[in-house]
């Protein structure tokens, strides 16, 4: 009963972390579109994002996993899937969505 309940959670999140790929529910009062050629390392550095960042993403090589933030940020299209990049929880984050088509950073000012 217990690998049934873990197969059914394990299912349930892969649905949610599908929809990082083409995101279309971001809360557009804290998100800023950014352009291909923006230097998200130095963007994040500047906005307060720590040295270590948690990923939450469609690939499973990614998500869940503690990483170096330029680490993070060089392997999110080398993967190719939707991935969020959370660096200050509730606050500061960038958004990757599959193959790069959009990105943003998710900054909300408290």
């Amino acid at each position: 009963k217990e690998l049934a309940f873990q197969n059914e959670e394990k299912e349930k999140r892969a649905a949610e972390l599908d929809r990082l790929n083409h995101c279309s529910d971001l809360d557009l009062r804290w998100t800023i579109w950014l352009q291909s050629n923006t230097d998200v390392v130095d963007l994040l550095r500047n906005e307060g994002s720590p040295k270590e960042v948690y990923l939450i993403s469609s690939s499973t090589h990614l998500d869940g996993r503690t990483m170096i933030l330029e680490e993070a940020i060089e392997e999110c299209p080398m993967k190719g899937w939707g991935t969020i990049i959370s660096c200050i929880p509730g606050r500061l984050a960038y958004y990757y969505d599959e193959c790069g088509e959009r990105r943003a950073l998710l900054k909300k000012e408290i």
